[in-house]
């Protein structure tokens, strides 16, 4: 299961329905209590393995779906879903339900031929049990599998719609830096904001009109300590994955006030080990927020230690609640990368 197209996952999901095995044996309970008309004992029987067959090959087809959707699947999208599930699980899974499909029919011929050769009505009911138990128990077997691929596709259905065609800038910084409230200033967008950090649970997305036709496509991530991503919480984990397979440019916040949730040293430390790490040769610019809460020398001190760092561009300072000052910003980003042309 890997690919590279990115696809909506969430829009495609919503065509998908996973039934648990009780749903399976629901239908399959009413089918069976319709009329059959009148037929010999043994086309009865052989009718209503058929309605058997017939109910589990078609309640369990969505697993055809669900696997075009996984091999479709951009890096970004597997890099969240590992965050919630082991992918050799779900692949287990999914082996159990197509074995299941595929041992179905093969059971279903077998025992069509013993109904039509059992040589009395005792026979004909012990053989038709058996067919009857032999298929559901391939599915019961499946019903934990069933529970976590269903789980799986709720999942998917609630992940972030990504525009692969449209200039994408990734916000990313410590915790508290003020990520969402840049976000919420240039965008539509409404991630939640909060005195409290790692506000931001999972991934938003946003879009900015800067004039024209000219739409860019602004991310939210959670915020990140600076410790490898091995060590990642599953909060930091998710905004690793943006940070990592998303393409783009990266605006990374730096909170210089003195209430700020790490030391400046350590969120230059985050920067320069942890998310430069990350981005895999993205352009990295850092905006100075908070200027209207932070002295003039924690300003510039900022200053100085992000112009030490080689390989990032100092955006500016700004406050990220005035969306004029944010919106300063994000031009600077926009037209000195070039994302707009590309």
């Amino acid at each position: 299961m890997s690919g590279g197209k990115l696809v909506d996952p969430a829009e495609e999901a919503k065509h998908i329905h996973v039934p648990t095995y009780d749903e399976i044996l629901e239908r399959i309970g009413r089918r069976f209590s319709a009329k059959k008309g009148k037929m010999r004992p043994w086309e009865r029987e052989i009718a209503r393995l058929q309605t058997v067959r017939d109910i589990v090959i078609s309640k369990t087809d969505f697993i055809r779906s669900l696997v075009r959707l996984l091999d479709n699947l951009h890096p970004f999208y597997w890099s969240l879903i590992e965050v919630e599930f082991e992918r050799a699980r779900i692949r287990k899974s999914i082996s159990c339900i197509s074995r299941a499909r595929k041992l179905t029919d093969e059971l279903f011929e077998k025992y069509r031929f013993h109904l039509m050769a059992a040589e009395d009505r005792r026979e004909l009911e012990r053989v038709a049990r058996e067919a009857r138990g032999r298929i559901l128990s391939l599915y019961k077997r499946c019903s934990r599998d069933l529970d976590l691929l269903r789980s799986l596709v709720v999942f998917i259905q609630h992940l972030p719609g990504i525009d692969p065609e449209l200039p994408t800038v990734i916000v990313a910084g410590p915790p508290s830096s003020g990520k969402s409230s840049f976000v919420r200033s240039v965008s539509r967008a409404k991630p939640k904001v909060a005195e409290y950090p790692f506000t931001t649970k999972t991934v938003h997305i946003g879009h900015v009109n800067l004039g024209g036709e000219d739409v860019v496509q602004v991310i939210d991530t959670p915020g990140i300590l600076d410790r490898p991503v091995d060590e990642m919480n599953i909060v930091e984990r998710r905004a690793a994955a943006a940070l990592r397979h998303l393409p783009g440019v990266v605006l990374f916040l730096v909170d210089p006030t003195e209430k700020a949730y790490m030391p400046l040293e350590r969120q230059v430390k985050l920067l320069e080990e942890t998310v430069k790490k990350l981005v895999s040769g993205k352009p990295v610019y850092v905006a100075i927020n908070k200027a209207d809460a932070a002295s003039r020398d924690r300003l510039e001190e900022a200053r100085r230690a992000v112009e030490s760092l080689h390989g990032v561009k100092l955006a500016g300072s700004m406050s990220a609640i005035e969306r004029s000052d944010a919106i300063r910003i994000l031009r600077i980003v926009v037209e000195d990368s070039g994302i707009l042309s590309k």
